[in-house]
Formats: structure tokens, C-alpha cells, sequence
């Protein structure tokens, strides 16, 4: 029987939502364990900086627990970057799944341990179910080692093979990261990008930090996913589909819509440092395996 530790890294999470999420794996056979701090709550974090981090380091130092799952995002997993032990990640690397504010997390995992981990799902139930079938097989398909295939991309480059390892996720968490020593080398990657409750001016804002950055120019593509309830207060500021429009034709690079992940149901699962390749608009995303 594998083990999954299930943590909270950034906010903190109702006991009774999050148990039908933890019944929902034993009842797929697997056992849960949870976190010692599991259930704190300080202020707007799951938790102090320090019980977070102790709760982290010990479920990557525990060779019993074979995946690692957040229990839900919110805010807080920047706090803790610079206190955590990365030479213990890289040491005892083993798959970890997210979603959201979990990006900071899974961006300095990549960059300073070399740990792939594997976003767009957490253990808390979210939109009234513990897991949409589109999740499930997705986040299988992740744990269990395979190759995953998306289809359906829309693309402004139909005519080219584009490579390059995945990097991204919430594009505020990714605007955030900007400058900091936890945000991965962006030199021929393949930028995946989502949010949610943004205005549209506000994801134009952080798209222009992230031009005006270089990032756009060292990528190898970008990839919009979900941009869930982006609303604008003002109708005069347009839609969030106005301003992704702009931007597929502004970056100089090839830019792919339709990637169904982000906060919305039923969300892919992909891995944030893996292989990939997109061509026909299709992206075929390369297995992770661990050894341990």
C-alpha cells in the first residue's frame, strides 16, 4: 500500500472539507498520512513559517510516505522559500502535487533541488467534488509514469516543432518569483501560464513585468491556461479574452490557448520541469520517474 503525506504549505484548510478529500484516497486504496500541522492556522497562513517548513522537511525525510499532496493553496508558500532545506528535497526526491499558490513552491523545488513535481491539483475538495474524472486519469497518468498527450491547442504556429522543458503555473505566483534566486533559468522553456479573480488589467499588468523582464524573449513558447472569473469591475476595461488576445499576437514567440489547466473543475495535471514538445497544436509532455 503506497502512502500519501498530505501537508499545507501556504493557507490553511477546514478539517471537515479536507476529510472527504483524505477518504476519498483510502477509499482508492492508498493510506494518508497527515501532517502534524496539518490543521494551524496563522492569520492567513496554515500555520507559522517554521511549523510549515518541519512539516515539509519531514515528509520528504520519511521514506515511508512515497508521494507528497497539498491540501489546498491560498497564500504563504513564498514565506517559507528560503528556509527550506533543498539538499533534502534533491536528496530524497519523490512526486509532489499542487495547485496555485503552490507554483512558488514547485518553481524553487525545480530550480534549486531539480525536483519535478506535478501542478494542478490539491486534496481539499473544489468545486463541490474531491476529484473531476479529467483530474483523475491526468494525475494518474502523472504518478503512474507516463507519457501524457494534450490535444485541441490553439496555436499562431502551426509549422514548427517547439521543445523544451515545462516551467510555470499561476501567473501571480510566477510574477512574484521574478528577481528572486527560486525562479527557474527561463532559457528554452516552455511557459505555462493561469489565475484566478484577476482583473484583465491586472494579468496585462504582470504579462508586461514578465515582457518587460526578458522572459517572453528567452522561452521557447507560452501556454495560456484557464484565466478563471478574470472580470473587470468597469466594462469599459474590456475582457480578460481581450487581453490574451493582444498577447498572443504581441510575444515574439509561438503562443498556445486552450490548455485546460487552472482553478477551474476538472483541470489537467502536468509536470513543472519535464520534457515536452509542442507541435500540431498538441503538447507531449515526457514521463517523470523517480529513483527514489
Amino acid at each position: 500500500m503506497k502512502t500519501i503525506g498530505v501537508l499545507t504549505p501556504s493557507g490553511a484548510v477546514d478539517e471537515q472539507n479536507l476529510i472527504q478529500g483524505i477518504k476519498y484516497w483510502e477509499s482508492k486504496g492508498f493510506a494518508v498520512k497527515q501532517a502534524e500541522h496539518l490543521y494551524d492556522q496563522n492569520r492567513f497562513c496554515a500555520g507559522t513559517d517554521e511549523s510549515r517548513v518541519a512539516d515539509l522537511h519531514e515528509f520528504f525525510r520519511d521514506d515511508g510516505i512515497d508521494m507528497i499532496f497539498a491540501a489546498g493553496g491560498g497564500y504563504g508558500s513564498a514565506r517559507i522559500l528560503n528556509k527550506i532545506d533543498y539538499e533534502l528535497i534533491a536528496k530524497h526526491k519523490k512526486p509532489f502535487v499542487g495547485l496555485s499558490d503552490t507554483t512558488a513552491l514547485q518553481l524553487a523545488f525545480f530550480k534549486k533541488a531539480g525536483l519535478v513535481s506535478f501542478s494542478g491539483y490539491v486534496m481539499k475538495p473544489r468545486n463541490g467534488r474531491v476529484l473531476f474524472p479529467y483530474t483523475e486519469q491526468s494525475l494518474s497518468d502523472c504518478l503512474e509514469q507516463k507519457d501524457q498527450i494534450f490535444s485541441g491547442l490553439e496555436s499562431n504556429d502551426d509549422n514548427h516543432e517547439i521543445s523544451g522543458q515545462l516551467i510555470g503555473g499561476c501567473l501571480s505566483l510566477v510574477d512574484s518569483l521574478l528577481g528572486t534566486p527560486f525562479f527557474p533559468n527561463p532559457e528554452n522553456k516552455i511557459l505555462i501560464l493561469e489565475d484566478l479573480n484577476e482583473e484583465p488589467y491586472i494579468v496585462d499588468r504582470m504579462l508586461t513585468h514578465l515582457e518587460n523582464a526578458e522572459i517572453f524573449d528567452k522561452v521557447n513558447a507560452v501556454v495560456f491556461g484557464v484565466f478563471l472569473n478574470c472580470k473587470a469591475k468597469d466594462p469599459a476595461d474590456g475582457t480578460i479574452q481581450d487581453v490574451l488576445d493582444e498577447w498572443k499576437k504581441r510575444i515574439k514567440k509561438p503562443v498556445f490557448s486552450g490548455f485546460p489547466y487552472g482553478h477551474q473543475a476538472g483541470s489537467a495535471v502536468w509536470p513543472i520541469g519535464a520534457n515536452a514538445v509542442l507541435k500540431n497544436k498538441t503538447m507531449s509532455v515526457s514521463k517523470v520517474i523517480f529513483n527514489g
